[in-house]
């Protein structure tokens, strides 16, 4: 397990932002997700540092989330505030130096920031300023990265190359993406759903799939879910399949809100 959060609260006057929060993080890559106003940018904060929590304990790789070396986290947040005159690839490499390790070279090519790479941080598009920040989380070889909204402005082109680079990072350190919406990637391994400062779900593992997969729904109103021996028996006993339906997790995800 990767991250372990215990009766987290945060609150700014009378507003509880967060409110007794407890989850878990298995390795790999996670999903925060929830609506504005959920708690998930105070999380956010909470992780770099930038606030701290009025109760509550969270765990990272077995220890306190506070004694894990900055070296070891990377984060992206959602507001882009940058100097316009930094240029890409020399702010990549000087944060690359600055945490003992330069692989700029290595996330300027995984997302796709050569041909920008020596632009002023003014001159980039917004979906390259995007991807720019985000490319910033991992450089240095963090253990873990913390993303917030990261498909933000994006196209979805650009967006599909940055899942299939999450995916391609997750088998050698720890992703959690944090937004209001779920972009649909393969293989996540743990997922939290966050609802005005409260956890609704934490799933992880065989959980996750077991939110996915098929419904087959028969003429007299049978409806079986991830059952293909249930879905045969009723077929052999005569029962008339009207049809089968993927079933994905923002199918569920619909019917929490």
């Amino acid at each position: 397990m990767f991250l372990e959060c215990w009766n987290v609260s945060k609150s700014y006057g009378e507003i509880k932002a967060l409110d007794n929060v407890s989850f878990v993080l298995d390795e790999g890559l996670s999903f925060i997700l929830g609506p504005n106003g959920s708690g998930k940018t105070t999380f956010i904060k909470i992780m770099s540092n930038i606030i701290r929590p009025d109760s509550g304990n969270i765990r990272i790789f077995g220890r306190d989330y506070l004694d894990v070396p900055a070296s070891e986290l990377g984060f992206a947040y959602e507001k882009i505030v940058f100097p316009p005159n930094i240029r890409v690839k020399e702010y990549l490499s000087a944060v690359g130096h600055l945490r003992g390790n330069d692989n700029s070279d290595e996330i300027i090519t995984l997302f796709e920031l050569d041909k920008v790479k020596n632009k002023r941080f003014k001159e980039l598009s917004q979906g390259f300023k995007r991807r720019f920040l985000v490319a910033s989380a991992f450089v240095g070889n963090p253990r873990a990265v913390f993303l917030d909204e990261p498909f933000s402005n994006v196209d979805i082109i650009a967006k599909r190359s940055m899942m299939r680079t999450f995916l391609e990072l997750k088998k050698k350190l720890n992703i959690v993406i944090v937004s209001h919406v779920f972009t649909n990637i393969e293989e996540i391994d743990s997922l939290v759903v966050l609802y005005h400062g409260k956890v609704l779900a934490n799933y992880r593992g065989k959980e996750l799939s077991d939110l996915t997969g098929f419904r087959a729904i028969f003429e007299d109103g049978n409806v079986i879910i991830n059952d293909v021996e249930k879905v045969n028996s009723l077929i052999s006993q005569g029962k008339k399949l009207v049809k089968i339906e993927p079933i994905s997790i923002e199918d569920w995800l619909m019917k929490m809100f």
